[in-house]
């Protein structure tokens, strides 16, 4: 038996009726039962929703799964159906899935960048636009990785339903999550990345250079460590750690000392960046405090990121301050947004991961 996937393309005109007939919970559920009740099918589960129709099921050795689909399809669209679906067997149907799910398709990507796959999908489609042998479509992946994410999940809630969930789906539902959790981790990791590269560039528009300038991380937590780390690998040399608790180990990847919180206002006046995570008991960053420290540092500029959830650990007010430039997550996120370096390493991961999870499954396919 053999694990296939079929979809309808939405770029043909089968695809609205198609689509709107499926959207009904109980034509898809009339779907299934046709599946079930297949002598050459033995499971299956149907992706419909959000500009995606896809069949993943599997066949019986020998028999034209592809066919079988086209059957299926037909019966729920107006117009014919056969030349309009994309198909993959195998190790090239749940590579079609990965690739959807990383985002890495061309319909993901956008028509500039078009389908740019390693490995097993070099040379992926518009589904229908490239032919295979018998006019049968060249795969495509419609849709976009989060929309399929809550798709698939209803997708498998049904199949269970049905009872047309088997072995083979199961595994493959498995790699599907394992896979989604990878990408999560993944994208919050390429996310921090991208966020850091904005705080120095920014700290590079401020102060025009680098060198020389001191970091001050107050309340050093795991984000306010990786706007640093960007900071010691843009080539900032000076750093001064100011926390509660246990600061050892972000003293020692920026080598840096532990400060006395009581000699925050010097440690403020000789800082050139300050990066605030969390209160530290006794170093409040209010107006008043900052008033002070700006008089004091005679009109050198200051970069402050208040890398706290909620944006509240430094007094918005400092903001109005001469030479003071004070930016929060959110203002991290909003620029970081539009920058050339917003899916910084995003890409590479996600190509990783996929190659990764074909290579696992075809392991586990044999």
């Amino acid at each position: 038996m053999g694990l296939f996937v079929a979809g309808v393309n939405p770029r043909r005109p089968v695809f609205p009726s198609a689509s709107q007939h499926l959207a009904d919970a109980a034509a898809r559920r009339a779907l299934l039962g046709a599946v079930s009740g297949h002598r050459s099918l033995s499971e299956g589960l149907l992706v419909a929703a959000d500009g995606r129709l896809e069949l993943y099921a599997v066949a019986d050795e020998g028999c034209d799964a592809y066919d079988i689909a086209a059957g299926l399809f037909g019966a729920v669209a107006e117009g014919e159906v056969a030349g309009a679906l994309y198909f993959a067997e195998g190790i090239d149907a749940a590579s079609h899935l990965f690739a959807a799910l990383c985002g890495l398709d061309e319909f993901a990507r956008g028509p500039r960048e078009g389908a740019s796959l390693p490995g097993e999908c070099d040379g992926l489609a518009a589904a229908g636009e490239l032919s295979q042998p018998g006019g049968r479509g060249a795969l495509g992946a419609p849709g976009l990785p989060d929309a399929l994410a809550a798709c698939w999940a209803r997708a498998l809630s049904e199949a269970r339903k049905a009872a047309t969930l088997g072995d083979a789906l199961t595994r493959l539902a498995a790699a599907v999550s394992g896979l989604s959790s990878a990408l999560s981790a993944a994208d919050a990791s390429a996310s921090t990345a991208a966020l850091a590269e904005t705080a120095v560039e920014l700290a590079r528009r401020v102060f025009g250079h680098l060198e020389r300038r001191c970091v001050l991380a107050a309340g050093a937590g795991d984000f306010s460590l990786a706007l640093a780390g960007a900071f010691l690998g843009a080539g900032v040399e000076r750093f001064q750690v100011l926390c509660d608790g246990d600061c050892e180990e972000a003293a020692r990847v920026l080598g840096a000392p532990v400060a006395d919180p009581q000699l925050l206002s010097a440690l403020l006046v000789d800082a050139d960046i300050v990066l605030a995570e969390s209160a530290v008991e006794g170093a409040s960053l209010d107006r008043r405090l900052m008033k002070g420290v700006v008089r004091l540092r005679r009109g050198r500029p200051m970069l402050l990121v208040d890398a706290s959830a909620d944006g509240s650990l430094i007094d918005h007010r400092v903001a109005s301050l001469d030479g003071v430039f004070l930016y929060a997550v959110a203002d991290l996120a909003a620029i970081t947004r539009d920058a050339p370096w917003a899916r910084l390493g995003t890409d590479d991961a996600r190509e990783r991961l996929f190659a990764d999870a074909v290579r696992a499954f075809a392991l586990q396919m044999g």
